[in-house]
């Protein structure tokens, strides 16, 4: 029975297809980190980068669309609507409308913007095409790039690097988690919070 299993799993982690539902999947944990394995994967030919990249495309995507429709989800809550109050809501709503779209473009390139931003655009009942037209916009410029670059570098690393690309692969991949961290830390505005 385990050498089924693991036979199995061998099979699954050859597969593209699952390699690419994969990458789905841990779009709705981390994007950028999903991108970068993504990228090198397909550097590694495990997967190809046409694949690769529609899958991260489609899993942020439907990531993004999953963050207005929580939002959309919780105005339906009485709680939620009296904790927020009327007057703040309505605020909010003109608010975020006259700069829907530059909002919804920033919170995709600025780091911690996307989830209030796309939940306040479903909690305040904002349209939802112009939502998703700029989500998928946005999200197909930044996943490009992003995996383009790592995914040029990847295929550098696999011919250069060999077995250390991995390691390497890692400690960028650290980097990537610790940089808000790290800019707060350094910064003059982080260090006097």
């Amino acid at each position: 029975m385990i050498d089924d299993t693991g036979t199995l799993l061998l099979a699954l982690g050859s597969n593209p297809w699952a390699i690419a539902a994969a990458i789905v999947l841990a779009t709705f944990i981390l994007e950028d980190v999903a991108t970068v394995a993504a990228a090198l994967l397909a550097a590694d030919n495990m997967i190809t980068p046409s694949l690769a990249l529609t899958a991260l495309i489609t899993g942020i995507f439907v990531g993004d669309c999953l963050l207005y429709g929580l939002g959309a989800a919780a105005r339906t809550q009485r709680w939620a609507k009296r904790f927020i109050g009327d007057e703040r809501m309505a605020k909010g709503r003109a608010w975020l409308k006259r700069r829907y779209i530059p909002a919804l473009i920033g919170a995709r390139f600025m780091p911690g913007l996307r989830l209030p931003t796309y939940t306040s655009s479903g909690f305040l009942n904002l349209p939802f095409v112009p939502f998703a037209l700029v989500a998928a916009a946005a999200g197909i410029v930044w996943t490009t790039l992003l995996f383009s670059a790592v995914f040029f570098f990847g295929v550098m690393t696999v011919k250069y690097l060999g077995e250390w690309r991995w390691a390497i692969a890692a400690v960028f991949a650290a980097l990537v988690l610790a940089a808000p961290y790290i800019v707060q830390r350094f910064t003059p505005a982080g260090r006097d919070g």
